[in-house]
């Protein structure tokens, strides 16, 4: 850079870069301007005391780029233009810098102000707006700003894709951060945030960061390398630039100024040194990366528009003018529209003053995540305090818009602007159903520490007292996590004027020093068996008979799973009257304790290798039943199972064979209070049976490479595998052997190769049998598995004697019938899923299919048929029709964005509907709207009536999570293929 005298202009015909440290502090000053939106580039202290004596014609820096330097020669020969000498400072929010005179008197000086405001504000007029006025109309040089803005949103597929990955790994940082806080971190305005779910990415364009042309620096060369610059190091650029060697110092045209992530462009900027005020104006825009780690140097090509910088980061900021007052750090911008990257939101204000480095007030401001180009919701506000020390921001008179159509107002909220958590209501909730009327819920959080918090949610209901409930969350540094809830409803009017209460406690434990140990606690009560139908609107709760209540520790490597468990219920049966009680014989066992073992010997400790497998079970428990009500004696005791295993597999590539010799202990003995009961004395209070076990699995594996059929295409390979295993056990006599939590497993194909019907240790099965079976497989080209199918049969030489009962009658049988299973993806668009078995005569043992059709991300079908016939093995019979869909209503008058959701149930053995739900959803790239219903039998209803309940539900995206609510799960749960973050 040419050293040029201090009276004359410092031009140039070519654009140069000047570098600056702490030393050059005027220079310094000047660009500090734009750290108004909350990243100081450097303490003021340091560089007040040189105020003077920098005051030299070397604007130029000692690190400033060697390829501008020259001699000196060039200066005549650059063209002079007309540079405008310094404006009024009392003028500066306000004037215009085109349009300024020359100065032959220095400034008129402004008095350093440490008020709220800066000195120069007070001159701009603020007219109060009133609580509902409509703040929707833009001034024209406002409008100008929000249309530079928008050419940074890009509707481009590449560039969205682009800025989609930068955004989920901006929310997977955050939702880290979180994870070290507290399992979910609840936000003062959407209590889905609690559950840190990923927001959807925007369907019609992204905010991305501008691109390298708009950006970054060139010298003489046309080349810049600013990539090692310092964060104390400041780079400014500018068609031309001019210092009095005094008081003022000014860069106009095509101005740009880096300092680590944060950029700032305008056309001019001006500054008086010794008043400390500094303004810019024309084109004002700040970019704030504030994550130089992320950022990715690229060279971007002259057709590209826009390319992703930093990873994360803060706005951009577009803005007619701008002033600054250096001594206080105060500032005032005008007409100023921004964007958030990450967020995926922008906005504008018409008036933004920076009261000092941590607080903020924006008058008239706007906030938004829709399309610039259809803003379908807004919230408006008269005045937003700011405050980044404590992490909130105060609205003042806002409103929500939906289109231009004020739906809510809010004299007042408090809302975050940053991860940390506060006390502040969540967003309220409301349903509708047909015996619990109408109910409003409004979650209130409370911000204990940073591990541990609380809410508090009171519940109103138009035919039910209030009630309270509350939820408790904590996090210890070596003690695992937890929380409690609770809720209390005083004097029901719907239930004989009884009190209602319920309490949940869950804690998790993981050791930090070996991950493979774990533990987990959990405690339910409610205070009577109808609570759980009576408070929840929708039914989306899982229904439970009984309520567990347990410690559970867990173990886990190579060769050893461990299970260590106490564990007792609440049993729950709301098929009685009230002034009824479920009989004692009826409660399930508890386990005081449980301890499981399942493992495999080391070969290392074998003698003869790995040429023998050995492995075992042992499992240990005291069940007990206590029966006060004389309903049943009483029988518990305590059980002990053990399993031992020798097997080897010989395996070819043409197939396998693999014999297995077991022996099975089972022992049990009841407790002095069951002995007694039932009339036993000490030599017969106890049972133990042995029973020795053989069984011989083989199969071959045949391989054909192409396609069955011309029709399926051409590619891939077929494999057809036979299969025979036998298994035999002698019977012994079982029927004193008290059965303690065993049942009998349903049928099916992967059924018909276990060694045991008995689902539980109380029984060791007597076999006989044989099951042939073959597979066939089909996967083409593509790797897709377009069929696998299935058939097999298990033929019985024996009668069956050992029973879950006190019975050892046989049961003769020849076989379990045909069994099949298949599943096949004849299209890309269509699945078919299909189970069953056919008894020797030809009569159907059970059937159960699903057909799934997918024709487009917008469109889902299901049709599931089941239905299961009794047998003298213990299975129920069951008969049902499932049907789900999912399309968008394309009728007329309907937009593409409205969609219908239904999953239905039809309970042939009741001839009844047992579960309905229908509802029709709205979703565009800024906010969904749904409105649904649901009609169902609860098993824990008395009544034999039908529960109805319908709910509506409003997600805005930025402020509460779409396609999380409780539509989205409850069809999540129903429909086979639905996926509630699908962009359909």
């Amino acid at each position: 850079m040419p050293v040029v005298h201090h009276l004359s202009p410092l031009t140039q015909a070519t654009r140069r870069v000047y570098h600056a440290d702490r030393r050059y502090t005027h220079l310094y000053r000047l660009f500090a301007v734009w750290l108004m939106m909350g990243v100081p580039m450097c303490s003021w202290a340091q560089m007040a005391d040189d105020s003077t004596a920098n005051r030299q014609p070397s604007v130029n820096a000692t690190n400033h780029d060697t390829t501008a330097q020259s001699d000196g020669s060039d200066i005549a020969a650059e063209p002079v233009p007309t540079i405008s000498t310094p404006p009024s400072p009392t003028a500066l929010p306000t004037s215009d810098l085109d349009n300024a005179t020359p100065a032959t008197t220095p400034p008129t000086p402004i008095a350093a102000s440490h008020a709220s405001q800066p000195a120069f504000v007070a001159q701009i007029p603020q007219t109060p707006a009133t609580p509902n006025a409509d703040t929707t109309t833009h001034t024209d040089k406002q409008q100008a700003s929000l249309a530079r803005l928008a050419t940074f949103y890009t509707r481009d597929t590449q560039a969205s894709d682009q800025a989609a990955n930068q955004t989920t790994d901006t929310q997977d940082r955050a939702a880290t951060t979180t994870a070290q806080n507290l399992t979910a971190t609840p936000a003062a305005t959407a209590d889905t945030a609690r559950d840190n779910q990923p927001t959807a990415p925007m369907c019609y364009g992204r905010w991305v960061y501008p691109d390298a042309s708009v950006t970054n620096f060139s010298n003489t060369n046309g080349n810049s390398n600013l990539t090692n610059l310092a964060p104390n190091q400041l780079a400014a650029q500018a068609d031309y630039g001019y210092y009095d060697n005094a008081d003022y110092a000014e860069l106009s045209g095509n101005v740009h100024i880096q300092q680590g992530q944060q950029q700032i462009n305008a056309d001019k900027i001006a500054v008086y040194l010794s008043e400390g005020i500094a303004a810019a104006q024309g084109n004002v825009m700040l970019i704030d990366g504030n994550d130089a780690a992320s950022t990715t140097s690229t060279e971007v090509s002259s057709t590209t528009r826009h390319q992703a910088r930093p990873k994360t980061g803060g706005l951009i900021t577009v803005a007619d003018q701008l002033a600054y007052d250096i001594n206080s750090t105060q500032a005032t911008a005008h007409d100023v529209a921004f964007a958030s990257v990450p967020l995926q939101a922008h906005g504008y204000a018409k008036l933004l003053n920076r009261i000092d480095n941590n607080h903020y007030q924006i008058d008239d401001a706007m906030f938004t995540t829709c399309d610039p180009a259809n803003p379908t919701w807004r919230i408006h506000a008269q005045q937003i305090d700011v405050d980044t020390t404590s992490g909130r921001g105060q609205a003042y008179n806002a409103t929500l818009r939906i289109k231009n159509t004020p739906v809510l107002y809010l004299p007042y909220f408090n809302f975050p602007i940053d991860s940390r958590r506060t006390s502040g209501f969540l967003i309220p909730r409301a349903g509708f159903s047909s015996d619990g009327g109408l109910q409003v819920q409004a979650p209130y959080y409370v911000n204990l520490a940073p591990n541990y918090d609380a809410t508090l949610t009171p519940h109103i209901y138009s035919n039910r007292n209030p009630m309270l409930s509350g939820e408790f969350r904590y996090l210890t540094n070596n003690f695992g996590a937890g929380n409690i809830t609770g809720s209390y409803l005083p004097n029901d009017r719907e239930f004989d004027h009884q009190d209602r209460k319920s309490l949940l406690f869950k804690h998790q434990w993981q050791s930090q020093d070996n991950p493979t140990l774990s533990a987990e606690a959990i405690y339910q009560y409610v205070s009577d068996s109808a609570y759980l139908d009576d408070f929840d609107v929708l039914g989306s709760q899982t229904t439970q008979l009984n309520l567990p209540r347990r410690i559970q520790a867990n173990y886990y490597n190579d060769y050893l799973t461990a299970l260590a468990k106490f564990e007792t219920f609440q049993t729950l049966d709301n098929n009685l009257t009230r002034d009824q009680a479920i009989l004692d014989k009826d409660k399930p066992y508890y386990r005081l304790p449980q301890l499981s073992l399942h493992y495999r010997v080391p070969s290392r400790y074998m003698p003869w290798g790995d040429w023998l497998q050995v492995s075992g079970t042992s499992d240990f428990a005291y069940f007990k039943r206590p029966i006060q009500d004389g309903s049943a004696p009483e029988r518990s005791g305590g059980r002990l199972y053990n399993k031992l295993t020798a097997s080897h597999s010989f395996v070819r590539d043409w197939g396998y064979v693999t014999p297995s010799v077991s022996l099975q202990h089972l022992y049990t003995q009841y407790d002095e209070e069951s002995t007694l009961a039932n009339g036993l004395d000490r030599n017969n209070r106890s049972q133990s049976v042995f029973v020795p076990e053989l069984s011989i699995d083989s199969g071959l594996m045949f391989y054909k490479a192409g396609s069955p059929t011309a029709k399926l295409g051409t590619g891939g390979y077929q494999l057809l595998s036979p299969r025979l295993k036998y298994v035999y056990a002698p019977y012994r006599d079982q029927s004193d052997v008290p059965n303690f939590n065993t049942r009998l497993a349903s049928l099916n194909f992967p059924q018909l190769y276990e060694n045991t019907w008995f689902l539980g240790y109380d029984r060791l099965a007597d076999n006989n049998h044989l099951t042939p079976s073959l597979n066939y497989r089909y996967i083409d080209g593509q790797g897709l598995t377009r069929l696998d199918a299935s058939i097999g049969q298990q033929f019985y030489f024996g009668d069956i004697r050992v029973h879950l009962n006190n019975s050892n009658e046989p049961i003769h049988l020849n076989t379990s019938g045909t069994v099949v299973q298949l599943s096949a993806q004849p299209r890309n668009k269509l699945w078919l899923d299909l189970d069953g078995a056919v008894t020797d005569d030809g009569d159907l043992g059970y059937i159960n299919t699903q057909v799934r059709y997918q024709p487009s991300a917008a469109n889902l079908y299901n049709v599931g048929y089941i239905k299961r016939n009794a047998n003298p093995l213990g299975q129920r019979d069951l008969s049902a029709v499932t049907a789900s869909v999912v399309m968008p209503l394309t009728f007329k008058g309907f937009a593409e964005n409205w969609r219908l959701l239904g999953a239905v149930q039809y309970d042939e053995g009741r001839s009844q509907w047992s579960d309905v739900l229908a509802g029709v959803t709205y979703e565009s790239c800024c906010y969904g709207f749904s409105v649904y219903g649901r009609r169902y039998y609860d098993e824990l209803d008395d009544s034999r009536k039908p529960k109805r309940a319908i709910m509506a539900e409003l997600s805005l995206t930025g402020i509460s999570n779409r396609r999380q609510g409780r539509l989205a799960s409850l069809m999540n749960d129903r429909v086979v293929g639905f996926d509630p973050n699908r962009d359909f």
